[in-house]
């Protein structure tokens, strides 16, 4: 089992951990892995607040980890290398069997670090499922949304919690922790909270991991604090009641090293584009969109390899 304790020390890799009086689902929250997304930190650590002062964990686990430590504390994206392109089996097999004066970047020995923890919650729970929510900001304006597989079943939990939900993004996001546990077998998703410095962001965060605590049975599905559930649920559902319930990438963007990438100023996720419009220019002029569709994470930060997506709504 892993030891219960909270600190508010944030060179520590775990933010906290709470246990209900019954059996039932453990929940991963893992946070930072990307350095300048903080707020996905602090979000968290209120959300276990929240719940230690109410006694609201009435089954399962809550457990919150910081993923990238060092790039918190200087507040950028990554140190040597994007920690969250580096997730594929054969790297992590090198990561696990190097000693870490060995590794050749601060992220690896992240890795190394990290997988400590991971390694001990994937599937402990034997009857009862670990869901694995890595959560993550963006550097544009827009909505939140999540990032699911395609399993059914992951598709009906995440409609709980109001979020556009984009499928596909595995296919074109290589090396990512979501995908090494998806492929794993481990219940996992992504949940991308909002711009990074939006005071908003937290409150999605926050809203987003209380409704997903109480879909899967953590909390009491009835009768805790239904003011303030209620509250969460009326704040997601303003935030994305005009969007596309399910959408699918279609294109990706990505940055070569000496491009000169360049958003074009304004765009914000599930901005509607037409094919042809101006998005972006870099070293060789003008980036058209290359179909009709929305816009998804354009890029609007110096660090990041994928300059912006284009989705489309499923039929």
């Amino acid at each position: 089992m892993i030891a219960e304790h909270k600190t508010d020390v944030s060179t520590n890799r775990t933010i906290g951990s709470l246990k209900g009086q019954q059996e039932g689902p453990l929940v991963v929250l893992l946070t930072g892995m990307h350095g300048n997304e903080y707020i996905g930190v602090q979000a968290v650590e209120e959300v276990l607040g929240i719940l230690k002062d109410s006694d609201g964990l009435v089954r399962g686990k809550a457990l919150a980890i910081r993923a990238n430590l060092k790039a918190l504390k200087h507040k950028v994206r990554y140190i040597d290398e994007d920690m969250n392109r580096i997730w594929f089996p054969s790297i992590i097999e090198k990561i696990r069997t190097t000693p870490e004066e060995s590794l050749s970047s601060s992220e690896r020995v992240e890795v190394k670090r990290l997988l400590r923890v991971l390694d001990q919650i994937e599937n402990q729970y034997g009857s009862y499922p670990t869901i694995m929510v890595d959560i993550h900001t963006f550097s544009a304006e827009g909505s939140m949304f999540t990032l699911p597989d395609q399993e059914p079943g992951q598709i009906d939990l995440l409609s709980e919690i109001y979020a556009p939900m984009v499928l596909g993004i595995g296919r074109s996001l290589h090396g990512t922790a979501l995908k090494y546990y998806q492929k794993r077998g481990l219940f996992s998703f992504g949940l991308e909270g909002g711009q990074h410095e939006n005071s908003v962001t937290k409150k999605n965060i926050i809203a987003s991991v209380m409704l997903l605590l109480r879909a899967v049975g953590c909390i009491d599905s009835e009768g805790y604090r239904p003011e303030m559930m209620e509250d969460f649920q009326k704040h997601l559902k303003s935030q994305t009641h005009h969007l596309p319930v399910q959408t699918e990438v279609v294109y990706q963007h990505l940055i070569e090293e000496g491009d000169d990438f360049k958003m074009r100023p304004g765009y914000k996720n599930f901005q509607p584009v037409k094919e042809g419009q101006w998005l972006a220019s870099d070293r060789s002029g003008r980036i058209v969109a290359q179909c009709d569709g929305y816009v998804l994470m354009p890029l609007y930060q110096q660090q990041g390899r994928e300059g912006f997506f284009i989705i489309k709504e499923q039929e």
